[in-house]
């Protein structure tokens, strides 16, 4: 009696084990493939194997953001009558509009499965500035110290992406770079270059950051440790992305994990 008692047990889990591997496998055959030149996004850093959970608490997390930080529901159309509504059919055409205000919302972000261990990728779209967009999460978890994400440790907004090429590296830097540091009555900024480098061998660090110190040029001028404006640049397999960040070294170079650890630490010490 044992014996079948154990055995059935084994049989419970190993079922239990092959659902859930089916259950990731569709989800991720549901998400995006590839990282497109001429797309917004925004990379994410996780702890090993939770790259799922990670993706879920993210869509979650960013949804909510976005709701707060952009008027999602401008687009649907509200209407006026002089009748009077049935509290149920009123209480049931809201739940549509919200209904439809979420599935606009979810659409605002794209998982996309690049196949490697601890960093994920989401696609935007407008309205979302991922730049802003992960400042503003940041800014928020700094100020309230209220812990959203578990498995989410730093996230990498990226503005623009191209090919990973040096002339495509160039005509990117122009594009992404310009409103940053070359509009009219432009104030001088001090800059620094950081780049991270996965899975991709065509361009090297030296070229890239030789590049794009280059291409944001003078007045402007380098300072490694006490710059205005950040030029984050991202290589992945054969795509490049580039943006502009402030306040990354106040916000914890937008690690949530350091965020939540240092507000919790000095909540303690008060």
């Amino acid at each position: 009696m044992g014996e079948k008692s154990v055995q059935k047990r084994k049989n419970n889990d190993g079922a239990r084990r092959s659902t859930d591997k089916a259950k990731k496998i569709r989800y991720w055959k549901s998400a995006a493939s590839t990282i497109h030149p001429g797309v917004a996004g925004i990379f994410a850093t996780c702890s090993r194997h939770h790259e799922k959970q990670c993706t879920q608490e993210l869509l979650d997390l960013f949804n909510e953001e976005a709701e707060k930080q952009y008027d999602l529901s401008k687009e649907v159309g509200e209407e006026s009558s002089d009748d009077n509504e049935n509290d149920d059919i009123e209480a049931s055409i809201n739940k549509e509009l919200e209904s439809l205000q979420k599935s606009k919302a979810r659409k605002l972000f794209t998982p996309v499965n690049i196949d490697c261990e601890c960093v994920i990728f989401f696609r935007t779209r407008k309205p979302i500035d991922p730049p802003e967009f992960v400042h503003k999460i940041c800014e928020n978890a700094l100020r309230s110290g209220t812990k959203t994400t578990r498995h989410t440790l730093r996230l990498s907004p990226v503005s623009l992406t191209a090919s990973a090429t040096e002339e495509d590296l160039k005509n990117l830097a122009e594009k992404v770079l310009a409103p940053h540091f070359h509009a009219q009555n432009q104030p001088t900024y001090k800059f620094a270059i950081r780049t991270t480098i996965r899975n991709h061998t065509t361009l090297n660090r030296d070229q890239i950051i030789q590049l794009l110190a280059s291409a944001v040029g003078p007045p402007h001028k380098v300072d490694l440790k006490d710059y205005d404006r950040l030029v984050h640049v991202e290589c992945f397999k054969n795509i490049v992305g580039i943006s502009v960040v402030r306040d990354f070294e106040i916000l914890k170079r937008f690690n949530l994990q350091q965020i939540f650890e240092s507000k919790a630490n000095q909540i303690e010490t008060e």
